[in-house]
């Protein structure tokens, strides 16, 4: 397998041999718990970042009646899963590092380490400076814990390299070439892309649609077998898809370099769409349907209806609705947080407010990667990080207030 990591795939396997026809309504109870569990862990957090009781739970009744959380709960595939391991990830640097050196630093590495072994968007780079935040301001780990966390570490590294050696791309997902040609193409004046083409600015896979059978390659020359039943098959699981799919990758790249400002406004529409109400996503839409007045109600909070109306007057911008505008504000408040605390207290303020600086970091680092090779459904790669997003919202509205009301004295 190349397609995405190999986490989701052992769970479902594991619920299809406990559980075997139940293996779906086993897969539900599984995600309303773990719903249940982002909403208790997101209380525990923002209790710790601010002290405030009344605020935690509010946060949690938000996040636990969220709309898109009851659609996600009953969707078979990893989002709700991410978005889970994401919180817990934050809920343990809570956690005073002198307590003990492992008190949080295994436990976070070890839900990063399962991201990334779940989701392709989150490369194995990223538990490097993971590792690091988990271990400020504590003593220097023990030999023991070095081997685990070196355990952990190898984890998604025998996996990047598994498929480096047999497939010939480092990295989680084949499938992110096809992505990035289909970002970098939209909208583009068509009349340059046949001279590129004959250059050889281009493989001669654009001339097919990214995702396409693979067999609709093989005239192309990609017409590899396999003896391997799953990667024989005509989808995007063949043995040929990671070089159909590189491909892509070097005639997007091609594409970006001779138009980038076409390539900066796709991912803006890419931002347009990852901040729409989360309940758009195309796969929700019988669920979505089946909830009615719950799932409106997040359109209406969150601005989609007026919005909608200025994007008709502005000749096909898209907003998505006002996390358009909320994520880059909220954004650039946490880092004057962070900025702030450096100077109040020094680099030791990282090791305090951990949770607050990893969820603004991994919360910019997927908007950034989710727009920048994806165009279309962004909007369900935004699940995974709302529940942290508004965490963090709270948080810094929480600690701005505090400090306004105390210069007023």
């Amino acid at each position: 397998m190349h397609g995405q990591p190999p986490l989701w795939n052992v769970i479902g396997a594991i619920l299809l041999k406990l559980f075997g026809s139940w293996q779906m309504q086993a897969l539900q109870l599984l995600h309303v718990g773990m719903g249940a569990a982002i909403a208790g862990l997101s209380v525990r957090i923002v209790a710790h970042s601010t002290g405030s009781r009344r605020l935690s739970i509010a946060v949690g009744l938000v996040i636990a009646l969220h709309p898109a959380l009851f659609l996600y709960e009953a969707y078979a595939l990893y989002t709700l899963f991410a978005a889970f391991l994401l919180t817990s990830a934050a809920y343990t640097l809570t956690a005073a590092p002198s307590e003990s050196n492992a008190g949080r630093a295994l436990p976070f590495v070890g839900c990063m380490t399962a991201l990334v072994m779940t989701r392709g968007v989150f490369h194995v780079a990223l538990l490097i400076p993971c590792i690091a935040l988990a271990f400020t301001g504590a003593a220097r780990p023990r030999r023991r814990q070095l081997l685990v966390l070196g355990l952990l570490f190898a984890l998604p590294l025998g996996w990047y390299t598994k498929n480096q050696v047999q497939h010939g791309f480092f990295g989680g997902s084949s499938w992110y070439g096809m992505g990035m040609w289909r970002t970098a193409l939209f909208r583009q004046d068509t009349a340059i892309l046949p001279p590129l083409l004959e250059a050889g600015v281009f493989e001669a896979v654009v001339l097919e649609e990214p995702f396409s059978p693979p067999s609709a390659y093989r005239g192309l020359g990609y017409d590899r077998s396999s003896s391997i039943a799953v990667l024989a098959n005509n989808d995007q699981h063949n043995v040929n898809v990671p070089d159909i799919s590189g491909a892509y990758r070097t005639s997007a790249l091609g594409l970006m370099r001779r138009t980038p400002g076409r390539y900066v406004r796709n991912v803006v529409t890419a931002y347009g769409n990852f901040s729409a109400p989360s309940t758009d996503f195309a796969h929700l839409a019988d669920n979505r349907e089946r909830i009615g007045l719950h799932a409106r109600i997040e359109q209406w909070s969150l601005g989609r209806p007026l919005l909608a109306r200025i994007e008709r007057g502005l000749n096909g911008a898209y907003f998505g609705s006002l996390y358009f505008f909320l994520f880059p504000v909220v954004l650039m408040a946490w880092t004057a947080e962070i900025v702030r605390g450096i100077r109040r207290e020094g680099w030791s303020s990282l090791s305090a407010d951990a949770s607050v600086l990893f969820m603004g970091g991994i919360i910019a680092y997927t908007i950034l990667v989710s727009c920048a090779m994806e165009l279309g459904e962004n909007v369900r790669f935004k699940f995974m990080i709302e529940p942290l997003f508004l965490i963090l919202t709270a948080t810094l509205s929480y600690r701005l207030l505090q400090r306004r009301r105390h210069l007023e004295r």
